[in-house]
């Protein structure tokens, strides 16, 4: 009994140390994806972004996702085949997509964008799966999952009408998308792509966001 007292307490901090670092980060180096990075500064959205002067993003009522860009891809250990690379691009655009819906009009990919319309075109920058063995380890004596997987993105924003460049982001999350995916917290860690798939649906999430704050 004496030893669940002393091991269930310390299981709990671990999950709460967990969920502080499951966080959003800055990502290094940079793809070249979104050319300049010196206007970039930290956002109320992503960690990363830059809105042009005088650009209204809450004036869109539409939206369209380009296919992610996977060209730029950092895969120096050959972790992940061109398959799952591609795979992963997918996914990335399937889940903004979804997030997206719940507030705009998704266009399809032969819709042509209006003035209406924000087109945004994402890049996968890397993905990184957690040490699963490890895991299992350490969920077995402390009930607790250590490695986390990663992801990060940069993004342009242009207007549909123009398609004048209005906004762009970069982020890299950790651990998947926060205390809002329980899925990541509790089976991330013993799961190639869970973690990933989190943070695909937070930045989702995070364009909703960003396109409903006025500057």
């Amino acid at each position: 009994m004496n030893r669940y007292r002393k091991v269930l307490p310390a299981g709990f901090l671990a999950f709460f140390l967990f969920t502080l670092s499951a966080c959003t980060s800055v990502h290094e180096p940079p793809s070249g994806f979104l050319g300049n990075y010196s206007d970039l500064q930290k956002g109320k959205s992503f960690k990363q972004e830059y809105i042009e002067s005088g650009v209204d993003l809450t004036q869109y009522q539409k939206v369209k996702v380009n296919p992610v860009d996977v060209s730029r891809f950092q895969n120096p250990r050959n972790e992940y085949s061109e398959a799952e690379i591609q795979q992963l691009g997918t996914d990335l655009q399937a889940a903004l997509e979804k997030q997206l819906s719940k507030k705009f009009q998704v266009l399809g990919s032969e819709d042509r964008p209006d003035r209406e319309t924000l087109v945004i075109s994402p890049a996968l920058v890397y993905a990184t799966s957690p040490e699963r063995l490890l895991n299992a380890l350490t969920f077995w004596f402390i009930g607790f999952q250590f490695s986390k997987g990663s992801a990060a993105v940069e993004a342009k924003l242009t207007d549909g009408a123009t398609g004048k460049e209005v906004a762009v982001v970069a982020e890299r999350r950790k651990g998947g998308g926060g205390l809002s995916d329980p899925k990541s917290l509790l089976i991330g860690g013993f799961f190639r792509f869970t973690h990933a798939q989190g943070a695909f649906n937070r930045w989702g999430k995070n364009f909703n966001k960003m396109t409903s704050q006025t500057t």
